[in-house]
């Protein structure tokens, strides 16, 4: 026998039972709180038809009739101990216009609202199979209002064939983990304490309780503090933004957060914020996307998706991570699309506007000509640096409408050449799903314009993170804008709010690199990043895959 094998035969023999908690540790609920079961059982029973707005107020009137029939029960027997039933007695039946007759009906839409929500721990279920497997008895400690069988009628639910060697529900025995239920459960088992072990989320019940047995618990936290804190906030702005919609079943993303950041070992702040915030946004923009690809595809034409660089890099890469190359990103900027879909002088006359200063070889790096009366412009000015609204206020004295098309039929050239390298089978897709952060879809509607004055007849459909909804009204005929953030889902005023404060979203999810001037062949010209060291190191922090340039 090496000494491997004597050391695994001596931690068996060192076993007398292995014991599990079952709610949030053994079982998991697909709702951001417990309290999520409470919203279902609203729906379920019914009561949300005859009250649609009053979600809330039901979770909030259950959560108050289990805190009165727990104090009942304490100054009646000494143990706050309960049943369902012992609840529902509580409940304010009137008011939700309901005949106390009705109690076992709001305890069974409870029970089959578990049923629903309630899925095994994977991790928990192998160590549950390794203890069995090792010969050890197995079985449940639970403090639940649901009675052992009801527990048993769960726990084979989400686990169909899972068999255990003893099942304890606090209900039964008038007693919890905190109070005598483990003295109760060595007794009865014959175990020695000091050889069994326990494992369950609380600290109070599960970790104090077995140890003040001589039981060696197992901590099984939901999350660390700074992510509950995190939760909480996300809670909060949830029912802020959206307070007529019920805010807890989220079909299960938050628990599974939960159970990937408890697994990472990975501490560092960046990654923990990709892990727990940045992560699941960008994964539900991934399946907004998809889901938008996918519609249009179920009427057989032939769809294209292009993520627009420079804040298309990070979702790009969540695309290629869930579908493979199947996706391209395109470095097309608000600039670059104006200046080829300009038919007037008005879209050049925009762009210095927005600049504080500009000299003649960054106005001719842009727009390719340096015509002679905007040459003597610059002329006139210190250093030949004009202020950009100068230039701009200017602009109609010093070009014609001849060098306006002259250069916006060179940006579509060099850009649709671009577009036909970078899109396999661009000129034959009959959609192009253009995905963006947001937010005015200003960069769709120039290519709208460029692709009409080019004769392609490619719709466009804009999705996009955060949508400005009223700037899609004036979207062409046969093409689509929407936002995974609509004015639907939030009000005007909050989207507002998010807007002004999305300069951080913006460095995290863009590329390392500067933004596009123009274009030769395949290759993106690109300005210099003006953005300081730190910022331009922010995206590597979040997309290992880059470096700033």
């Amino acid at each position: 026998m090496t000494i491997a094998t004597a050391d695994a035969a001596r931690r068996t023999q060192s076993v007398a039972a292995f014991s599990f908690d079952v709610f949030d540790t053994f079982l998991l609920r697909a709702c951001t709180t417990p309290d999520g079961v409470f919203e279902r059982t609203y729906e379920l029973s019914g009561i949300s038809e005859t009250h649609p707005n009053a979600s809330e107020n039901f979770v909030q009137h259950r959560v108050h009739a289990e805190a009165r029939a727990r104090k009942a029960a304490k100054d009646r027997c000494g143990s706050a101990e309960i049943r369902i039933a012992d609840i529902y007695c509580y409940f304010p039946f009137r008011l939700f216009g309901l005949h106390r007759d009705r109690l076992d009906d709001l305890a069974a839409a409870e029970f089959h609202a578990e049923l629903e929500l309630c899925r095994v721990n994977p991790d928990m279920l192998r160590q549950y199979a390794d203890m069995k497997g090792a010969g050890h008895r197995v079985g449940f400690i639970s403090d639940t209002y649901w009675s052992s069988g009801q527990l048993s009628r769960l726990l084979r639910t989400c686990s169909p064939g899972l068999t255990w060697d003893f099942l304890y529900a606090s209900c039964d025995h008038g007693s919890s983990k905190s109070e005598a239920l483990f003295a109760k459960y060595l007794a009865e088992q014959r175990i020695d304490a000091a050889k069994s072990f326990h494992v369950g989320d609380s600290e109070d019940a599960d970790i104090k309780g077995a140890r003040r047995h001589g039981i060696r618990p197992r901590y099984f936290p939901q999350a660390s503090a700074q992510f509950a804190s995190k939760l909480q906030r996300e809670t909060t702005l949830f029912e802020l933004l959206c307070p007529a919609r019920p805010s807890r079943l989220d079909h299960g993303s938050r628990t599974l957060r939960r159970m990937v950041a408890a697994q990472s070992p990975e501490k560092s702040a960046g990654f923990h914020l990709g892990l727990t915030v940045l992560g699941p946004v960008m994964v539900g923009f991934d399946a907004f996307i998809e889901e938008r690809r996918a519609r249009l595809a179920r009427t057989g034409r032939r769809v294209a998706v292009g993520f627009l660089g420079r804040d298309g890099f990070l979702p790009h890469r969540v695309w290629r991570e869930m579908h493979g190359d199947t996706a391209a990103y395109v470095e097309i900027n608000r600039r670059v699309s104006l200046i080829g879909s300009a038919t007037t002088l008005t879209p050049l006359i925009e762009l210095p506007g927005k600049v504080l200063e500009i000299d003649a070889p960054a106005f001719a790096d842009v727009l390719k000509v340096l015509p002679p009366k905007v040459a003597r412009f610059f002329a006139r000015y210190p250093g030949g640096i004009a202020p950009g609204q100068e230039l701009a206020d200017a602009l109609p004295d010093l070009m014609n409408a001849d060098e306006v098309a002259v250069i916006a039929a060179g940006m579509r050239k060099r850009l649709l050449a671009y577009l036909r390298l970078s899109i396999p089978g661009f000129d034959s897709c009959t959609d192009l799903v253009l995905a963006d952060l947001g937010y005015s879809a200003s960069v769709q509607k120039a290519m709208r314009s460029i692709l009409d004055q080019e004769g392609l007849n490619i719709r466009l459909h804009g999705a996009y993170l955060l949508s400005r909804d009223d700037a899609f009204d004036d979207i062409a005929d046969g093409d689509t804008a929407e936002g995974l953030i609509s004015d639907l889902v939030v009000t005007p005023h909050i989207k507002q709010t998010m807007l002004g404060n999305v300069a951080v979203l913006e460095q995290v999810c863009c590329s390392g690199q500067g933004s596009v001037r123009d274009y030769r062949g395949s290759d993106v010209l690109r300005e210099i990043d003006p953005r300081p060291a730190d910022q331009r190191s922010l995206p590597a922090k979040f997309n290992p895959a880059q470096s700033p340039s």
